[in-house]
């Protein structure tokens, strides 16, 4: 060996763990930039009362949906979104790719296949654990977890994962009964139990106008423009039941007081219950988000 081989190769083994710093510092801009592209993407949109804040019809602008195929899948079928479920207890979501703060959401929803003994209708505040981790600073971990979870969006359409995302949801189904409940951490919790309504279009291909009301932390829902009330029961955790017209361990009130403001990702959802079985199948058309006015009352835009 001679002394110049031997030098350079001395050379070599001391550059290694400069390397992989640089490699690090490398990898940790890149992160940060990830994450600020995501952090960007979160910015809720916002308006003045009575703005339209979004529109999606499905005959366009696809990408900003999520849609995947499977046992749960959504697509988009003849102009309309398509939320399907193959087994019972299962689910089936899909978000756009926009942030909301305040919102006023309506959509026309049919479920057209499958029991009557249903639910579907429109999940709004739908964060991933990750993202409100990332409520801190942004830093390279956050930037990973964002990542990872756009990695995982292949698990949403599974009910009560464990670590899903974050959400509320309203919910109608076609023979006649609407729902309140709320996801934390894969724990679903029913925050109005299911009661009937004159006012829901019942049987399959029965179209039904969904709407929910977020003005700060206050929720409001409404069905073919009737503003419909909620059986909250009297403790947190709680549970209570809708019986013969009476809100049985509980009260009715007119919305819901949300520990926060309902900040996160709007979306549709469909669900197949455990007395109905699978074979769920609902389409959506016609969204429209605006800024919630003032009064916050019937919807005069169906």
């Amino acid at each position: 060996m001679t002394e110049s081989t031997s030098r350079l190769r001395t050379l070599q083994r001391s550059a290694g763990p400069w390397s992989a710093i640089v490699v690090l510092l490398l990898a940790l801009v890149a992160g940060n930039l990830l994450y600020a592209q995501l952090d960007r993407a979160r910015e809720p949109i916002v308006g003045v009362p009575g703005d339209l804040l979004y529109v999606a019809s499905f005959d366009g602008y696809l990408d900003e949906w999520d849609l995947y195929d499977g046992q749960q899948s959504a697509s988009i079928e003849d102009g309309q979104l398509r939320l399907a479920l193959s087994s019972a207890q299962t689910a089936s979501w899909s978000v756009a790719n926009h942030h909301f703060v305040e919102f006023d959401i309506s959509v026309a929803a049919s479920a057209v296949a499958g029991p009557i003994d249903n639910a579907f209708g429109i999940v709004f505040a739908m964060q991933s654990p990750s993202e409100e981790a990332c409520d801190l600073p942004a830093v390279i971990f956050c930037g990973i977890g964002q990542w990872s979870a756009l990695l995982s969006a292949g698990l949403r359409q599974v009910l009560d994962p464990a670590a899903g995302p974050h959400y509320y949801a309203f919910l109608i189904s076609s023979d006649g009964y609407y729902s309140l409940e709320r996801s934390v951490d894969g724990a679903r919790e029913v925050l109005s139990t299911w009661i009937p309504s004159p006012s829901i279009h019942q049987g399959l291909g029965a179209r039904n106008r969904i709407r929910v009301i977020a003005q700060g932390s206050e929720l409001k829902f409404f069905v073919n423009g009737v503003h419909v009330m909620l059986c909250i029961p009297n403790a947190p955790g709680a549970s209570s039941t809708y019986t013969n017209g009476e809100c049985i361990g509980g009260r009715m009130v007119e919305g819901f007081q949300a520990p926060h403001p309902a900040h996160g990702q709007l979306g549709l959802i469909a669900q197949a219950t455990q007395t109905g079985g699978g074979g769920v199948v609902v389409d959506f058309d016609n969204i429209t988000v605006f800024s919630p006015s003032a009064a916050g009352g019937g919807d005069s835009r169906l």
